[in-house]
């Protein structure tokens, strides 16, 4: 950053210096008008207008990479939501898996029906967090 100010600066000194060295009157054609100016004041209006449209230019990529960023950030919350979903499902269904194995009940398991043993009460309502599982009443 500071190098490119450095080399602004003294692109800045050097077109002054020109146009200070060049002051005669010249005549501008524009439009089917002419116009008589000096050459050091076109010289720096001809830079400040250069200058200008380059800043522009920037700031036309900018606004377009900063655009893209956003929607990239955008993407990157969802899949990140989405990874933590699929984490929770996962550790969900190795709670199950581990309480299957230990011979726990799970009740209402995503795509399996309630288990029923016979002789044994099934409970009121399903628990409220897969820690709550508890081995089945016999009546």
């Amino acid at each position: 950053m500071q190098l490119w100010f450095i080399f602004s600066l003294l692109f800045s000194l050097i077109i002054a210096a020109f146009a200070v060295l060049n002051s005669e009157i010249v005549t501008i054609k524009f439009f089917g008008m002419n116009y008589q100016f000096a050459q050091s004041a076109v010289i720096l209006v001809s830079a400040v207008l250069g200058a200008a449209i380059a800043v522009f230019l920037g700031l036309f990529g900018r606004i377009k990479l900063g655009l893209k960023i956003r929607e990239l950030n955008k993407q990157l919350k969802d899949a990140e939501n989405k990874i933590v979903g699929l984490e929770e499902t996962v550790n969900k269904w190795e709670l199950m898996a581990a309480a299957n194995v230990s011979g726990k009940t799970v009740e209402n398991a995503p795509g399996h029906a309630p288990a029923y043993t016979p002789g044994i009460a099934a409970p009121s309502k399903p628990p409220a967090d897969l820690d709550q599982l508890e081995e089945p009443v016999k009546e």
